[in-house]
């Protein structure tokens, strides 16, 4: 690390990174690690490492870098802070969306095996399916969930709330053998997540 860099000020490395003196960068994200840990222990993600959030700090970093104007009313601290803030906020959405699915679909197994219409593959219907049971199934149920593309989530979560194969195309904008396909796919993930 070149001992010039420490005397840098943020706008003249930030002129230097824009200018392609990378290794300007990670002396600069440096000085932020500090806002940058603060705020990822404001929030908690189920689906996201340490490691992994760091990365996604450094891209959202690196676009601020890129977009900032200096003069315009606001430092570079506080333009990085609002742009990880609202990069957060789209990932808090993401995983929500991701948990909603698959909360709707721990709700219609549950109700399938309470009202014994369950799959046999799912539930014995020769004995009784005690607690245990249910609690192993909505663990099962999450794990399926994340193995699904976006676009099977979206058929499996028509599929549930009992729309027609067309209806679900429609909505789709695809065809229904595109439909029919990925749910095929859903149903062949969902035997493996529970026989495995």
């Amino acid at each position: 690390m070149n001992s010039n860099n420490e005397r840098k000020s943020d706008g003249e490395l930030i002129v230097a990174i824009k200018r392609g003196q990378t290794e300007e960068f990670e002396q600069l994200f440096l000085r932020y690690l500090p806002l940058t840990k603060k705020l990822s222990n404001m929030y908690y993600f189920k689906y996201l490492e340490e490691e992994d959030y760091l990365q996604e700090a450094r891209m959202v970093f690196f676009k601020a870098i890129q977009q900032f104007v200096e003069g315009k009313g606001h430092t570079f601290g506080n333009f990085y802070k609002l742009n990880l803030k609202h990069h957060l906020f789209s990932l808090i959405r993401k995983e929500n969306a991701k948990k909603r699915g698959a909360d709707r679909l721990s709700d219609s197994l549950d109700e399938m095996l309470e009202n014994n219409h369950a799959p046999k593959y799912i539930a014995n219907q020769e004995e009784q399916v005690t607690a245990y049971d249910k609690m192993m199934i909505s663990e099962n149920v999450t794990a399926y969930y994340d193995t699904l593309s976006s676009f099977e989530r979206q058929v499996f979560n028509g599929y549930l709330a009992n729309l027609e194969l067309e209806k679900i195309a429609k909505n789709l904008d695809c065809e229904v053998l595109k439909v029919r396909n990925a749910l095929d796919r859903c149903r062949q993930k969902l035997r493996k997540s529970f026989d495995g």
